[in-house]
């Protein structure tokens, strides 16, 4: 008996408890988030290009892959110095936290990475800034803005 009355309570209790969902991510509400957030903003289909700071970012989002970035160069790969490299994928582990180091078509960026539903204003706002942070500090201490996780170098 305790039971069913716990069941029959669940059911009519439940939707009163159901709390409401965050609207998920799409590439015009993206795109929107980065017009606000940035300048010198640029959009030409799923490409978003703008500053953050003096830094030079690009956002692409791909609905059908409910995927994002957004990256910044950083400097030809031909131009990177061993230690350079190694010191970009020491913080990748440590000190880029949700941005990273990445290389693609002769390049290193700053990049950061993500499914694009489920993202919210302020996780968007963040990669902005780790991936600046990230592109500025390339070099010197390669870290995106946030406390260092930790490690030995």
């Amino acid at each position: 008996m305790r039971i069913a009355t716990f069941v029959a309570w669940m059911a009519l209790a439940a939707p009163g408890l159901a709390q409401e969902a965050p609207a998920r991510m799409t590439q015009e509400r993206l795109h929107a988030i980065i017009t606000e957030s940035a300048k010198e903003v640029r959009v030409q289909g799923n490409v978003i290009a703008f500053q953050v700071g003096e830094i030079q970012l690009f956002g692409v989002s791909d609905a059908a892959a409910d995927r994002m970035r957004i990256f910044a160069p950083v400097k030809p790969l031909d131009e990177a110095t061993s230690e350079e490299l190694f010191a970009a994928l020491h913080a990748n582990f440590h000190t880029v936290l949700d941005a990273r180091y990445a290389v693609s078509n002769g390049f290193i960026f700053a990049v950061y990475l993500h499914p694009l539903s489920p993202l919210t204003r302020e996780q968007i706002v963040s990669a902005m800034r780790q991936v600046a942070a990230a592109r500025a500090n390339f070099g010197g201490s390669y870290s995106s803005g946030g406390p260092a996780f930790g490690g030995v170098r």
